[in-house]
């Protein structure tokens, strides 16, 4: 991949690594190696740090130069080894889904509204791939800020105690084969209503197995078996 293209993408879009600390602080995710696949296809490789709210990954490449890419530039990456998520510079708090070094993780790019349903305005953003086709359950991490039920959060920003603390959220979308991604709000009314006839047989499938309509693992399991159902055997 020739250096002057990506540094033609970053100055486009303004991705230097002094704007990303620019940014308010976010989820970070680092991973320890990485296979990025670039719009141009050509594929780059090495450890990679994920910015989620901005769309930007790092990656440093064998020559060990860094190249700061947007999702117009990427097709797609995967990625493993992960390491602890942090917000900013401090430590995000450990959620349900355990950090697995061994996992391998998959991100893709779609074209998004960026959750504004009266808007026609799509632009490319990253989601995690969570399930086979032809419709596909999607994840984007996000930032929320919750109240401590003790008044007090396990840190603040400036470092003393706070009475609210910082977490990652899931939000899931279903991609359908067209690229259309649909934000699916509440999982457990909006996926099957997503699958129209099909709908009441994928409730029935959750309520026989105690399937979550929360829990990533469990829901990519519900989309995979409504695909099974939508496709020509």
């Amino acid at each position: 991949m020739k250096k002057s293209l990506l540094a033609l993408a970053g100055a486009f879009l303004g991705l230097c690594p002094g704007g990303v600390r620019a940014q308010q602080p976010g989820i970070i995710r680092r991973f320890e190696s990485s296979t990025v696949l670039l719009a141009s296809g050509d594929t780059l490789h090495g450890p990679l740090d994920f910015y989620l709210a901005q769309d930007i990954v790092r990656i440093v490449l064998p020559d060990q130069t860094m190249s700061t890419l947007s999702a117009v530039a990427v097709q797609s990456f995967a990625v493993q080894g992960e390491q602890e998520p942090t917000i900013g510079s401090f430590r995000a708090l450990v959620r349900a889904e355990p950090v697995n070094p061994a996992r391998v993780r998959v991100f893709r790019t779609y074209l998004w509204n960026h959750d504004n349903d009266y808007s026609d305005f799509r632009s490319p953003a990253f989601f995690e791939q969570l399930s086979s086709g032809p419709r596909v359950l999607l994840r984007r991490e996000v930032l929320v800020t919750r109240s401590s039920p003790y008044g007090y959060g396990p840190y603040g920003m400036n470092g003393g105690m706070s009475s609210t603390y910082s977490d990652i959220q899931d939000k899931f979308y279903l991609a359908t084969p067209t690229g259309a991604v649909l934000p699916l709000r509440n999982p457990k009314k909006d996926l099957p209503a997503a699958f129209g006839s099909l709908g009441r047989q994928i409730e029935q499938y959750a309520r026989e197995r105690k399937l979550s309509y929360t829990d990533a693992g469990e829901l990519a399991l519900l989309v995979n078996y409504a695909n099974s159902l939508s496709t020509p055997k």
